[in-house]
């Protein structure tokens, strides 16, 4: 994980001193946040990480956790169109807050994230819950994966499932969310 990371150079540097190393740029600052993209982009970076604490005060943006999202979005749509693994949540630095902290976690879900960091052992659990699909997700995605196998051993095009089409953005949603569910 490389921290501050503003310029690819930093990263090609760090690759250059260890072959092979996968890079975790944590992206903390507005200078970072406008060189996002082509971090992403860089050869050895499996996925960005937000440095939410370090960001919110390098761009003075108090306690609002609304204020994060323009940032949670950017490095999300970066991370995708450089065709890596989705981005790294901050942390929630409210220890016991557990509240806080689900709150926190479905905020970045929300924005396309796919993990968190945590700052204490207590938060793991509350982070691995928050981000694993519920079961009335997971039951969806099963049943139109099941559809879409029967529709295709069938000879079908067209695939139905409680009165909506299922295409194939639904068909790899669905592929998504039986993954997340490990």
């Amino acid at each position: 994980m490389l921290p501050k990371a503003e310029r690819v150079l930093s990263l090609t540097d760090l690759r250059d001193a260890c072959p092979g190393v996968t890079l975790l740029p944590l992206v903390e600052s507005a200078r970072g946040m406008l060189a996002a993209q082509a971090l992403a982009e860089a050869p050895g970076v499996q996925r960005l990480v937000f440095g939410t604490i370090d960001y919110t005060l390098d761009l003075d943006l108090g306690d609002d956790p609304a204020a994060l999202d323009p940032g949670h979005a950017h490095l999300a749509l970066v991370s995708r169109a450089a065709g890596i693994a989705a981005p790294v949540a901050g942390v929630t630095a409210a220890i016991g807050d557990e509240e806080q902290l689900l709150a926190d976690v479905v905020r970045a879900r929300r924005h396309g994230f796919g993990a968190k960091l945590c700052i204490h052992p207590l938060q793991v659990a509350t982070v691995h819950d928050a981000l694993a699909p519920s079961a009335a997700e997971l039951a969806w995605a099963v049943r139109v994966l099941q559809a879409a196998a029967a529709a295709q051993a069938a000879g079908q095009g067209a695939v139905q499932l409680d009165g909506r089409m299922i295409d194939r953005p639904v068909i790899e949603r669905a592929r998504r969310t039986v993954e997340r569910a490990g």
